[in-house]
């Protein structure tokens, strides 16, 4: 499909037409298979990402080896993170990165930040986008600080399959415990548990919600 048809077929009911001709005008469609970075840490916004099919993980790095999974962008999506850094003119400090095959809209950093300006659906996109994903973050946060590790990691495996539609989620034990930040061991632990209780059945690389 051409990315007349995919901006028409899929954000019709999302952004006004000429704001549509400007996504068409400026836009590159890309593909890109899973584990691909999409953005990176320590660099700047030249593009900002627009979703059209496949999950993206956005995750905290410190240029170190070390970080934390945010939270996930899904069709429609894009990142009201990245789009901040862009605004501000900052290096950007989270990585964006394809948990399957996705395909995307590449838009231009600064044509993006004009369209505040020009277009009120833009607006209204950037300003939901943002209220959701500081919404999951703050309560993430929470969870972090006030639930056990079993709470967080069933909650991680239900956002999950939320996310997907999908009652499989095909995660390795080290994947899952990277993404909480606690060890393998620990995660495999409280998984073989929520089998005993039939919370949710074991295979390799994948855990099914029972």
């Amino acid at each position: 499909m051409k990315i007349h048809d995919i901006v028409a077929a899929n954000f019709s009911d999302v952004f006004e037409e000429n704001l549509r001709t400007e996504i068409c005008n400026n836009g590159i469609l890309k593909s890109v298979e899973a584990d691909k970075i999409i953005i990176d840490v320590r660099t700047d916004i030249e593009f900002i990402p627009l979703i059209v099919s496949g999950i993206v993980k956005v995750k905290r790095r410190d240029g170190k080896g070390n970080g934390i999974f945010l939270h996930y962008l899904k069709p429609k999506q894009t990142s009201a993170i990245a789009i901040t850094y862009a605004i501000e003119n900052k290096k950007c400090d989270i990585r964006l990165e394809a948990e399957s095959n996705v395909t995307y809209i590449a838009i231009p950093a600064k044509v993006v930040i004009s369209w505040f300006l020009k277009y009120g659906t833009w607006r209204s996109f950037y300003f939901k986008l943002n209220h959701q994903q500081t919404a999951y973050l703050i309560e993430k946060i929470n969870d972090i600080a006030f639930e056990n590790l079993e709470f967080r990691l069933i909650k991680y495996l239900e956002y999950n399959s939320l996310t997907t539609n999908e009652n499989t989620i095909n995660k390795k034990h080290f994947d899952i415990a990277r993404d909480l930040k606690v060890s393998r061991e620990a995660i495999s632990r409280i998984l073989e548990k929520l089998e005993k209780e039939e919370t949710v059945t074991l295979g390799r690389n994948k855990i099914t919600l029972n």
